[in-house]
């Protein structure tokens, strides 16, 4: 059944309604066969913003957004800290999750909320939109049609710039005990779970860090050389420090081809040695109008999520696939701090 079908919309609870909190209440609000049913935040100006815009009820606290017998599943977009704290709560009220980025701040916090919630019998995915744009979808599509033949090599690029006030506007940001780290944990983490959705595990992980921005005090320079299980070599750079800033792109090298992708941009490059044409992405619903479209791929995502509730299935985004991700990046960290 699709999330559209069904007569009895799922109620949604929000908890986290800044940059990001704010992003999904605009997506969760246009969600068909959802009802968006309260937020909370500690910030109650910013609460009743969101409550007011999209006509959610504001809880007092997590733990009342959470027991609200409207509330069937909860999206967590607090900052990262709380990531695993809100999940375990929303599973010991049998409620369905999805997490924003990070599954957790370590690995040993993330196999909990799973472990937990598939004891309490509820669905649990992490916002990985980035899987959700064309161009992603379609370098997939391509893999799993065996369109360039053996890979051999990806080169992973997530070159951002972060001014001083995006640390200010939330100092969290700046915090490894608050945000599990730098520019690896909190940007590098969309496309290297891309890297992996392709590729599959890593089995050896060599990496360094830095740090450039004065005051900081985690890495926002970053660098790695990859083995992964399948054979293929793989390099990945990330910055919050490379003005102005630049897309984060992903190109992979195969026997039979080229492709290449970037964020907003979709497809850079196809190469095929025999010319087989790029797969259309896959068909959809389109997104709700008024919808901004750099909310787009989120809203794919939500909707996936939701249609793995009401079909009983799992969502494109599987918990131990996040989870590998964070096991990952705790890899580089000790690799690189113990240089």
């Amino acid at each position: 059944m699709s999330p559209e079908a069904s007569p009895e919309p799922l109620g949604l609870a929000l908890l986290g309604c800044g940059l990001m909190g704010g992003r999904h209440a605009e997506v969760l609000a246009r969600l068909e066969g959802a009802g968006f049913r309260c937020a909370f935040d500690t910030d109650r100006a910013r609460l009743g913003e969101v409550c007011r815009r999209f006509g959610c009820r504001a809880a007092r606290s997590a733990e009342e957004a959470v027991a609200d017998p409207s509330v069937g599943a909860v999206l967590v977009a607090a900052p990262s800290f709380l990531h695993a704290p809100m999940a375990l709560l929303a599973a010991r009220e049998g409620k369905h999750v999805l997490l924003e980025k990070p599954l957790a701040n370590d690995a040993a916090s993330g196999q909990e909320v799973i472990a937990r919630c598939a004891e309490a019998g509820v669905r649990l995915s992490v916002v990985s939109q980035k899987r959700f744009d064309p161009g992603a979808l379609q370098l997939k599509a391509a893999l799993d049609a065996g369109l360039l033949g053996r890979v051999f090599l990806a080169e992973v690029s997530i070159n951002y710039y972060r001014d001083e006030n995006y640390f200010r506007q939330a100092p969290w940001r700046a915090s490894r005990a608050e945000s599990g780290g730098g520019v690896l944990m909190n940007q590098g983490i969309h496309y290297t779970d891309l890297l992996l959705w392709y590729l599959g595990p890593v089995a050896e992980v060599r990496g360094a860090v830095s740090t450039v921005r004065e005051g900081y005090q985690e890495e926002d320079v970053a660098a790695a050389l990859l083995e992964l299980e399948c054979g293929a070599l793989a390099t990945l750079t990330a910055s919050t420090v490379t003005y102005p800033g630049f897309p984060e792109t992903l190109a992979l090298y195969g026997s039979e081809g080229t492709c290449a992708i970037a964020e907003g941009k979709g497809v850079l490059r196809w190469e095929h040695r025999g010319k087989a044409p790029l797969p259309e992405p896959p068909a959809g619903p389109a997104p709700p109008e008024g919808l901004p479209p750099k909310l787009h791929s989120m809203y794919r995502n939500h909707r996936d999520f939701l249609g793995a509730i009401r079909e009983g299935r799992d969502p494109l985004v599987r918990p131990e696939e996040a989870l590998a991700v964070v096991a990952l990046i705790e890899k580089l960290y000790v690799d690189a701090r113990a240089r």
